[in-house]
């Protein structure tokens, strides 16, 4: 049961005390903000200003040319097309750029590019097509900033391009009308972090010539583009996304109410959250399984019935997707646990033959949840592979990327997200040399960062209220996190129709409140009534038929007192013996055991049938209690796994334990990874 380290920050009491006098808020939400670098009063005067003062959008580059152009268009006629992308942020802003283009009297189409047909951004096909519409004027939003080839054959076209774009620059601008970026190297702007949705907003206010009716039209959809996009929410965005959270909240477009009805949400107050978990989802299904423009037009829809039918199309498509994405995720961990040894290298590539293209970054970032690691997932289209990448902060995937560029088609991303494409005849050699890479880097173990720790009998809707004012989280201003530490589970009970689940009762010693906390997902849990446990938790709010209550979600949980150092050293141990690395004579030592070591846990397996086999750090817990813990997680796991390999323990599917019944003798040494050790092969 892997899980990560966990990192409680440091406080500052002091100042959070100065904070909290000077706004006249709670000191928890104070010592919060502190911790996210809100530390001066500049900084916290910003962060609280709810005004409706926007920045002045001419401040971006190249703004008062690209008004002037759309504008020339508009009053000559000229057919104006804007070019977006299949992702949330993509739909968003073409919705609020056509929108507001149309209401201006505009010859104005869009088209948003087919993710497997088309890719990212602009093309010389999807320039032909354009073409054909008759369209003098290409506009695009949430690309563009490296369509330098593309500009150019816009050109030959006999076409202008305005991009307007909120990605990085390359080594070229594209040759163009012009280029609203504010990341451009040429420029100082007063805030650089936009969603495209949120630069697409800012051109809809320089055309106005006032923010004040463009936020009160576009604020609701361009909220959802930035939370989707996961930009910081701090500045600008915080405020666009507070002002549209209000206007969601007071009057909601056909298009949002009807995806609302779906989520089960069209009754209630909305958050960031719902934003990340409801909304979104629903409009990057409709990009990933089908056609984003399906999302485009529920957007745009201005009538309830049409709304709801256009709803339900982009639901299913969700449904679709959730499906698509289990299955792709069954299939590679089922890969990963037939190849184990490629299961415990420090950087996971996985592919599959007709794996969908559309959820291959889903299905990475839920690998790297389960195995800690950097995650590449593929699809074999038998002439290529295509994949997307996920990384832990602290290793750059794609610098790792870059390290191996020669064998790659093509590549592009970011430090924890990328894509990528390789042939497949090529595949195997690219693991060995991006891994060789991994193994030359310092190592890096996934973090939980914990807020503060607190007392579970504190906790109550008083904290969650404090702590609301700091919303909407997101990037940038996370939702807290809180450590409870040697707390006693007095119950544990199975949700849902599987059990996945899990319902924690729970209390802290010399206390007599109960607590209860939900765990999503874990059907693996060998945790019981009595053991003492360490959780980590959100909280959130719970409404229902008028009243309000606590919700305390667990995010992770350990035995006890465990030392994380040591837990993440003898993990990275044992990963380097399986991949087959050279081990001193020291490490041999530390994974060996001997007869009495595997006797001992064998007795405990044995009395304890049904815990699951990945629960090493409680098994080791378990037979080596904390205060005579010398000896390291990584032996109780090669134990395990020589039991497994002589048949002295087997699985079932759901990943417990079961002790088969012997009737001869075995033979420890004729397990393969005591030879392996033995031999330090």
């Amino acid at each position: 049961m892997s899980r990560k380290k966990w990192t409680v920050q440091k406080l500052n009491k002091d100042l959070a005390s100065t904070i909290a006098e000077r706004y006249s808020i709670d000191p928890l939400t104070a010592l919060l903000l502190t911790q996210r670098g809100f530390d001066t009063f500049d900084k916290l005067d910003e962060f609280f200003d709810d005004s409706e003062e926007w920045i002045d959008p001419f401040l971006l580059p190249d703004m008062e040319k690209a008004v002037e152009r759309i504008n020339d268009a508009i009053f000559d006629g000229e057919r104006i097309c804007v070019y977006g992308d299949y992702d949330c942020d993509g739909v968003t802003s073409t919705t609020i750029l056509y929108s507001y283009l149309e209401a201006q009297g505009a010859d104005v189409t869009y088209m948003l590019p087919e993710r497997e047909r088309d890719g990212y951004g602009l093309s010389n096909q999807v320039v032909d097509r354009i073409a054909a519409t008759g369209t003098k004027l290409i506009v695009t939003v949430d690309n563009g900033i490296s369509a330098v080839e593309e500009a150019k054959y816009i050109k030959e076209k006999g076409m202008e391009l305005v991009v307007t774009d909120h990605h990085l620059e390359g080594d070229e601008l594209p040759d163009c009308v012009a280029i609203v970026d504010p990341h451009r190297n040429d420029w100082d702007c007063p805030f650089e972090d936009y969603a495209g949705c949120g630069v697409a907003l800012k051109l809809c206010c320089a055309m106005e010539g006032s923010s004040e009716e463009v936020m009160q039209e576009f604020a609701d959809i361009a909220a959802v583009g930035t939370v989707a996009d996961m930009v910081p929410l701090v500045g600008e965005n915080r405020k666009i996304v507070l002002y549209g959270l209000r206007l969601l909240n007071t009057f909601r477009k056909p298009g949002i109410e009807a995806i609302l009805e779906k989520a089960g949400l069209a009754d209630k107050t909305l958050d960031s959250t719902n934003i990340s978990f409801g909304i979104a989802p629903r409009i990057n299904a409709a990009g990933r399984m089908g056609t984003a423009e399906r999302a485009l037009d529920l957007l745009l829809a201005d009538d309830p019935y049409s709304a709801s039918e256009m709803a339900e199309e982009v639901n299913v498509m969700n449904t679709q997707r959730h499906t698509e994405e289990d299955k792709i995720f069954n299939e590679a961990v089922a890969y990963l646990q037939d190849h184990s040894e490629l299961a415990h290298l420090p950087i996971l590539v996985v592919s599959g033959k007709g794996w969908h293209e559309g959820v291959l970054g889903i299905v990475a970032s839920k690998l790297l949840e389960r195995y800690l690691r950097p995650v590449i997932v593929l699809t074999d289209k038998g002439y290529l592979c295509k994949g997307s990448a996920r990384s832990i902060e602290g290793f750059s995937i794609y610098d790792a990327m870059n390290s191996c560029r020669d064998m790659l088609n093509t590549f592009g991303g970011h430090e924890l997200a990328a894509g990528m494409s390789i042939k497949p005849e090529r595949l195997d050699e690219f693991r060995v040399r991006i891994n060789e890479y991994a193994y030359q880097m310092q190592s890096v173990y996934p973090e939980t960062r914990i807020d503060c720790k607190l007392n579970p009998a504190g906790l109550s809707l008083d904290v969650l209220d404090s702590i609301r004012m700091m919303e909407p989280f997101g990037t940038g201003n996370t939702s807290p996190v809180f450590g409870l530490y040697g707390v006693v589970l007095d119950s544990v009970q199975g949700m849902g129709n599987d059990g996945r689940h899990k319902k924690l009762t729970f209390h802290k010693d010399g206390t007599h409140t109960q607590v209860n906390g939900i765990f999503f997902n874990r059907p693996e849990f060998p945790y019981q009534r009595g053991d003492k446990v360490d959780l980590v938790v959100t909280l959130g709010r719970n409404e229902y038929r008028g009243n309000v209550s606590l919700s305390v979600y667990v995010r992770d949980i350990r035995p006890a007192g465990s030392d994380d150092d040591a837990m993440a050293a003898s993990e990275q141990l044992f990963d380097k013996m399986l991949a087959g690395r050279p081990l001193s004579e020291e490490e041999v030592h530390r994974l060996t055991p001997d007869r009495n070591y595997f006797a001992g846990l064998y007795r405990y397996l044995k009395a304890n049938e049904g815990v699951p086999y990945s629960a090493y750090e409680y098994i080791h817990k378990k037979v080596h209690p904390v205060e005579n813990a010398l000896t390291p997680l990584c032996k109780t796991q090669v134990t395990m796994l020589a039991m497994r390999e002589l048949g002295l323990l087997t699985t079932d599917e759901e990943g417990r334990i079961h002790i088969p019944s012997q009737s001869a003798k075995v033979d420890l040494s004729d397990a393969p990874v005591l030879q392996k050790l033995q031999t330090n092969r």
